[in-house]
């Protein structure tokens, strides 16, 4: 009975299909004949300017550039996060090479508080902190390109005669030796 039932809403919608069909070409054949358009459209060219075997080469060579990116994302990121976590002691032993240079010695300058803001962040805020991008974190100061996190009051000259290398470690030990480092961003 049911089969019965579904064969006979199964041709109703053939018939109803087949009838919208009839009533299209009815009411688009004066047009198709005025304007043309009655036959089928030609298929367009494409000759293509690439072989399959470069075209492959390229898109490996992208996927594993996109692959050793996301990959030192992470590791950066797993870095800063252990980094943030970890105790004064464990921070002295932590290897931040998977780190970029900016970011590396804003973190060097941050005291605790601001590494237990950062670590209780999560991983997408500290991407985005890690790109330098406004990273929404209270109380953590953003990655600049000067390496500074936050203006200083007085211009800091750094020894003549030394390299850059010298001079970001100059400042950064500079920066640790001030008494008030970082009051302004102070959760407790």
């Amino acid at each position: 009975m049911l089969k019965a039932i579904a064969n006979t809403i199964a041709k109703f919608f053939k018939v109803s299909v087949g009838a919208l069909r009839w009533t299209e070409n009815l009411v688009f054949s004066p047009f198709r004949a005025i304007f043309g358009g009655g036959g089928a459209m030609p298929s367009p060219e494409f000759t293509p300017n690439m072989t399959s075997t470069e075209l492959l080469d390229e898109y490996e060579a992208n996927r594993q550039a996109q692959a050793s990116l996301q990959r030192s994302d992470r590791d950066g990121i797993e870095t800063i996060m252990k980094y943030a976590t970890g105790s004064a002691a464990a921070r002295a032993t932590i290897d931040l090479s998977a780190v970029r240079s900016d970011a590396r010695l804003t973190l060097l300058t941050m005291d605790d508080h601001e590494l237990k803001a950062l670590a209780a962040a999560g991983p997408s805020k500290v991407r985005t902190w890690l790109e330098g991008k406004d990273h929404g974190i209270f109380g953590v100061p953003a990655v600049t390109t000067t390496g500074l996190t936050k203006p200083v009051s007085a211009p800091v000259q750094t020894p003549a005669g030394t390299t850059h290398q010298q001079q970001m470690v100059w400042r950064v030990q500079a920066h640790l030796g001030k008494p008030d480092n970082s009051k302004e961003f102070r959760l407790a």
